[in-house]
């Protein structure tokens, strides 16, 4: 199996290879996320691909679409309480189904540390959604660890 990654501005390549994260956000948290909304993808991925400091990629596994990751350079400046810094956001990652434990999520992650090292960045942030363990888990054997933690609470 060859895999390539190759820089995308096709949003509605992006759209469909989408649908698979976004039905599993919108079953572990029906109260946050839609359910798979095509042209309400698309347009967010359109307006997404404008911004200078984004940059999406296909993961191509013998030529078929596979996965993709969309990555933002996140410059924050120095204040009275942090140093300056950059870091690689992964805003999104996605493998489809179809190609799941086949490698395309690890390539995907070591594209984007080769991202980073060739800009000089030695820090890429993330998160997900705790409730999908199997993300937690192939991040966490990626190299990723819990810096910072988010906490709720549903009021009624």
């Amino acid at each position: 199996m060859e895999i390539k990654i190759e820089k995308t501005m096709d949003s509605k390549l992006l759209t469909k290879l989408n649908r698979d994260v976004q039905d599993i956000h919108s079953i572990i948290e029906p109260e946050l996320f839609k359910p798979y909304d095509e042209d309400g993808i698309k347009k967010y991925f359109d307006s997404v691909l404008t911004k200078e400091d984004v940059t999406a990629h296909i993961a191509y596994s013998d030529g078929k679409p596979a996965g993709y990751v969309i990555l933002i350079r996140r410059n924050y400046p120095e204040n009275a309480f942090s140093k300056s810094f950059s870091a690689i956001y992964v805003d999104h990652i996605c493998v489809d189904d179809k190609y799941k434990r086949s490698g395309i999520g690890k390539v995907l992650i070591d594209f984007v540390k080769a991202v980073a090292k060739d800009n000089k960045i030695n820090r890429i942030e993330l998160n997900y959604w705790t409730a999908n363990k199997n993300a937690g888990k192939f991040f966490k054997k990626q190299g990723f660890e819990v810096y910072n933690e988010k906490m709720r609470i549903k009021v009624k």
